[in-house]
């Protein structure tokens, strides 16, 4: 998201405060611009879940013997959406499908394999 962007979003977040709480959206401004620059920096992750076969994302910690990456299951199991901040994840839906991979790097999301995200932690 561009400079420009982020001060728009700022000043409509701003606006919106002013309307409901009563004031002048210059005194919403600074704390919507922390708002709104922080959330810039995320990225949202959604995966299509099911009954059948619920959606899981993990951020990678590591590498483990055992199970290959040391994982922090991120969210509420199942939900399939969560809000990423920098790091590497590591998603799929149900049992066996752990071969997907994201890095995240100021909002912005690259997919991996799981060749790379090792190369990283070695």
């Amino acid at each position: 998201m561009s400079k420009s962007e982020i001060f728009v979003k700022a000043w409509m977040l701003a606006k919106a405060g002013a309307a409901r709480f009563g004031g002048s959206s210059k005194d919403y401004f600074a704390e919507s611009l922390k708002i709104v620059y922080t959330n810039s920096h995320v990225y949202v992750l959604d995966i299509q879940t099911s009954h059948n076969r619920p959606a899981w994302c993990a951020r990678i910690t590591g590498l483990s013997k055992c199970y290959g990456f040391k994982r922090e299951f991120v969210g509420d199991y199942g939900s399939g959406r969560w809000t990423l901040k920098d790091g590497i994840y590591n998603y799929g839906r149900g049992k066996g499908d752990a071969d997907n991979f994201v890095i995240v790097n100021k909002g912005k999301a690259s997919f991996v394999y799981d060749d790379d995200v090792k190369l990283m932690f070695a």
